[in-house]
């Protein structure tokens, strides 16, 4: 079960940044659209309704979580880059995913707002000066502080986790698994 829940491993915290994994970081994120719209375009329409395990999240809940989760990021970090003493306000993912807009059926729509969404943000993180990479903001649920270099870090990790399911629900929709 592990495999298919966390099919890339599990993020690790803590770790330091260099200034050149960091714009690696922020190049992957630049393209994970890119990657979920190759993946999602072999779909049919009933394959959104489909999950990658058993009490899983459907195709149309992932791409419509990742909405949330960079919506999270870019305020996130907008918060990081302009308080001191920033804190991450955390949220409940599976009470989100189950709210009537995770079921949004215009899947086309969700990703062009991700898209939009992570362009903002990337926009943002191109321009910042390096120093500012270094601050931190306060995770409360995890209880640690996160650099800028570490949260984009794990949003980059947190995309490509996700788009490892979609890849997944694919496998299953051209029979592979």
């Amino acid at each position: 079960m592990e495999h298919l829940q966390y099919p890339i491993g599990r993020f690790t915290y803590g770790k330091t940044y260099s200034e050149i994994e960091t714009q690696q970081s922020i190049n992957e994120l630049k393209d994970l659209v890119f990657f979920i719209k190759r993946v999602i375009n072999k779909f049919k329409m009933e394959d959104f309704g489909k999950a990658y395990r058993d009490n899983g999240w459907t195709a149309t809940q992932i791409i419509n979580h990742l909405c949330d989760v960079y919506i999270n990021a870019y305020i996130r970090t907008k918060w990081l880059l302009t308080e001191s003493g920033s804190i991450l306000k955390p949220y409940d993912q599976n009470a989100f995913s189950n709210l009537p807009d995770s079921f949004y059926e215009n899947v086309d729509e969700s990703v062009d707002l991700l898209d939009c969404l992570i362009k903002r943000w990337v926009y943002l993180l191109n321009r910042v000066e390096r120093s500012n990479f270094q601050r931190k903001i306060y995770h409360p649920e995890n209880k640690i502080y996160l650099t800028l270099d570490e949260m984009v870090a794990m949003y980059a990790w947190h995309g490509y986790h996700h788009l490892a399911h979609l890849k997944i629900i694919n496998n299953i929709v051209m029979g592979v698994l």
